[in-house]
């Protein structure tokens, strides 16, 4: 996916080191030559960098290509402990989420423009979908993502639109700007952001941001699959469990 850059300062070398570490995260053992490829890049350019990222225990080596190092998870360990005070808050109201819903409930914050899983617990009827704790997802095509865009100042908003392509990932995604900015009126209005379809065809979401005096801090979303998440239990049902949980955190984190 591909998004505009915000004030068009980059340099190369970095775009090509982290480009080859996405092809390792979406491709996981991969040769050199076949990294060389998917990047756009010389064996040897390949070389160099793979070379200095194995010297930094990012990039392991094996006989059959090369793949992420655990250094990964230190540093990742490292940045999430920002969030350790939201985590906490979250943590036992997202499991009586779980216990009420039987679904999928994820805790998601805003990050460089994007939206990112912090925490996702599962119940016994909850569906594995392409997301997962640290994964990045545009805010505009998430329930948990239009939450947040709906929360923000709007000239914070403007920018992060101005920055960042409305993608589509289904049929159901909001790509037109005006549209996104009427959903998100509503959104501010009634305190509740639906997905409907619009990250993945199968799925639906509904979503509320956790707001304090400071600000938005993230939001909590209930996802399910389509044919399930309808009617009233998606209108309503899934709503107010969810409005009474987001309430709870916001009260852990004033109090804790």
């Amino acid at each position: 996916m591909v998004y505009k850059s915000g004030n068009g300062r980059r340099i190369k070398a970095i775009d090509t080191t982290f480009a080859i570490v996405e092809t390792l995260a979406e491709h996981e053992c991969v040769r050199l030559s076949e990294i060389a490829d998917f990047v756009g890049i010389a064996n040897s350019t390949a070389s160099e960098h793979l070379s200095t990222l194995q010297d930094y225990g990012y990039v392991v080596k094996e006989a059959n290509g090369y793949r992420l190092g655990l250094r990964f998870m230190d540093t990742g360990t490292q940045a999430k402990r920002y969030y350790d005070e939201l985590l906490t808050a979250s943590k036992p109201v997202l499991e009586q989420l779980v216990n009420d819903t039987d679904e999928t409930v994820n805790l998601v914050t805003k990050e460089n423009d994007m939206a990112v899983y912090l925490d996702r617990l599962f119940g016994n009827r909850g569906v594995p979908t392409d997301s997962w704790v640290g994964k990045r997802r545009p805010l505009h095509m998430l329930a948990a993502g239009k939450a947040i865009l709906a929360q923000l100042p709007e000239d914070e908003l403007d920018a992060i639109l101005d920055h960042r392509e409305l993608a589509a990932a289904s049929d159901h995604t909001i790509t037109a700007r005006d549209d996104l900015k009427r959903e998100l009126g509503t959104i501010r209005e009634k305190g509740i952001s639906f997905n409907d379809r619009e990250s993945h065809k199968q799925i639906r979401a509904v979503g509320t941001a956790i707001v304090l005096d400071d600000g938005v801090h993230g939001a909590v979303s209930v996802a399910g699959p389509a044919k399930r998440f309808t009617g009233s239990y998606f209108q309503e049902e899934i709503p107010n469990l969810l409005l009474g949980a987001v309430n709870e955190i916001e009260l852990n984190l004033t109090y804790q």
